[in-house]
């Protein structure tokens, strides 16, 4: 129930936007964070403390397709893995191919891991230095943002089953991972994200 289409698939069900500006995205990606009891073992309450959310959470990666579709799913990870680390770590770079295009927010650092492999990334630019954006990039951060929302709205529905919405006790981390794959599954069930 969660894999990326056939390219001619993506084709089809493409959102006019996308097929506009960006017509070989073939995922956007986001990375998101379920609170966890906190582990008694010192070193695993390091390693599963969240510096962005601040307190112990459990990360996995979530990629949809242009039409909303959850397409991907990565494994879970304590919570102080860097979505680039999740990213390289989860197998996602080994179902892409050549000529694909991923769309990420800016802490996604995976340009280079990306090229590797032939793949685009699209990403919001950086002012790297500047005081203010030229209108071009303003143009493309607009269109960037526009088109991630859905991932977001993705997200949202997926913390609506509210299965996950008090901290997960620690005697549930061996079942986590299946727990939180089959709520995206289900997710794919709903009335379409995009029309």
């Amino acid at each position: 129930l969660i894999l990326i289409p056939p390219k001619d698939v993506l084709k089809a069900f493409m959102p006019a936007l996308f097929k506009e500006f960006y017509p070989n995205t073939v995922l956007i990606i986001e990375s998101t964070e379920v609170q966890m009891e906190s582990p008694s073992a010192l070193d695993k309450q390091s390693m599963c403390y969240s510096s962005y959310k601040s307190r112990p959470t459990i990360k996995c990666l979530v990629g949809i397709t242009p039409s909303g579709v959850i397409a991907f799913v990565s494994q879970l990870y304590p919570g102080s893995t860097t979505d680039k680390e999740i990213t390289v770590k989860c197998g996602l770079l080994d179902k892409l191919e050549r000529g694909d295009e991923v769309m990420a927010d800016k802490g996604f650092l995976i340009q280079d891991e990306l090229a590797n492999i032939g793949v685009t990334l699209t990403m919001p630019a950086f002012l790297k230095g500047k005081k203010q954006f030229l209108v071009e990039e303003t143009e493309k951060n607009k269109k960037v943002a526009s088109l991630r929302l859905h991932v977001e709205r993705c997200m949202e529905r997926i913390k609506n089953w509210h299965i996950l919405d008090r901290t997960l006790p620690i005697s549930l981390s061996p079942v986590a991972e299946d727990m939180f794959i089959t709520i995206a599954a289900l997710t794919n069930f709903h009335p379409p994200l995009i029309s």
